[in-house]
């Protein structure tokens, strides 16, 4: 019971369990994140978006990249923003990182915002798939990169591996030929999936032109 009320929470963090998957959730996604973004460049001044940010590690790491840069970090879970407020209370002070309240289907930023934008462990959730992709395409500078990351991979040779957290949060594993198909549906270009060897971690890039 204790197991499945830590995973229910991961699709919106809330309450006392909540508390709980953001802390798992930032030491869990942690290795993950720093390998996908190996296989990003980011320059100094740059302006970074991450949707979804959860408990706001991937956005003090972004802050800690960007140099003279801003980060913003957007989750439609108040605890989450609450959380990643508290973790980067120095960058949000000194307006390096804005964090708020909003959904990947309605950025609250104008077109051609950002350089970069990361989305951790979240695309499993997105109401509208393809509408969030090119949502998030808008905000995107001409040149700029979105980054997925995933650590939900289907493995051909046990279709079953996923099955339980599926069907409890009502999610799917993904395979690097949906999300390059995705992406590519989306209006996105260059598209180069990875994946780490010996793990189920999947990483997409991707260009807006």
């Amino acid at each position: 019971m204790k197991f499945y009320k830590l995973v229910e929470n991961a699709v919106k963090p809330g309450g006392f369990w909540g508390r709980l998957m953001i802390r798992s959730m930032n030491k869990g996604h942690s290795d993950l994140t720093d390998w996908a973004l190996g296989f990003v460049k980011i320059e100094n001044g740059f302006r970074v978006l991450d949707a979804g940010c959860g408990g706001g590690r991937t956005v003090q790491k972004l802050c800690g990249m960007v140099g003279s840069g801003r980060v913003c970090g957007i989750d439609y879970s108040a605890l989450c923003v609450e959380k990643t407020k508290k973790l980067n209370h120095k960058n949000v002070l000194c307006d390096k990182a804005d964090v708020r309240q909003a959904s990947v289907s309605d950025l609250p930023f104008e077109d051609n915002s950002f350089d970069l934008v990361t989305a951790v462990e979240t695309y499993y959730f997105w109401p509208d798939k393809p509408g969030d992709l090119k949502e998030i395409l808008r905000t995107l500078k001409s040149g700029g990169r979105l980054l997925l990351v995933f650590e939900m991979l289907q493995d051909p040779e046990n279709p079953e591996k996923w099955k339980k957290v599926e069907d409890r949060l009502h999610i799917k594993a993904v395979s690097e030929e949906e999300i390059a198909g995705m992406l590519r549906q989306a209006g996105y270009h260059h598209i180069e999936t990875h994946i780490k060897d010996g793990t189920s971690w999947l990483c997409a890039v991707a260009s807006k032109e």
